[in-house]
């Protein structure tokens, strides 16, 4: 199999910003209303505890984006060291104008249910599928996606019997 030595992909710091100030931005403006004299009472107390789960998110969005998701020795792994998928556990990779994926990502459908887990801007998993994309830059996540189905087309040629004709052709 050819081998890639850890191809990596993450977030850039200009990404990562943008995404955590559009977080912040939307829990300034549940902030402003929860704190307006308008309705009531217990309708901007709501408010103002979605502005401080939304806070929650833009930093868990910023935790998760620090780090880079790895693809080496058969696997996608997240840099801290969780597995995300195995080559030989997908069953196919969904990359395609009109799939249901993450921008600027793609989509892993796996042979098995995979244990739940979310990266916010990054990475998810649910069930059968593992999605990657967000905030990462839309080449890197084509890249990352290509190499993964030729390594998968690698993986079925070199476990497939050879099918040409009896005298060897």
């Amino acid at each position: 199999m050819t081998e890639f030595n850890d191809f990596r992909i993450g977030a850039s710091l200009l990404r990562r910003i943008f995404a955590a100030a559009m977080f912040g931005l939307l829990a300034y403006v549940l902030m402003k209303m929860g704190f307006s004299d308008d309705g009531e009472l217990w309708i901007r107390a709501v408010l103002v505890v979605f502005a401080g789960a939304v806070i929650a998110m833009g930093v868990w969005l910023w935790q998760a984006t620090e780090g880079e998701l790895v693809l080496k020795d058969g696997a996608l792994v997240v840099e801290g060291g969780r597995v995300l998928a195995r080559l030989d556990e997908i069953d196919r990779v969904e990359r395609g104008a009109f799939a249901l994926k993450p921008a600027g990502g793609f989509v892993l459908k796996m042979k098995q249910k995979q244990k739940f887990g979310w990266g916010p801007g990054l990475w998810w998993v649910r069930g059968k599928t593992v999605a990657i994309g967000g905030v990462v830059h839309p080449a890197a996540g084509k890249a990352m996606g290509q190499i993964i189905e030729a390594e998968m087309a690698e993986m079925a040629l070199q476990n497939s019997p050879d099918e040409g004709t009896p005298d060897g052709r």
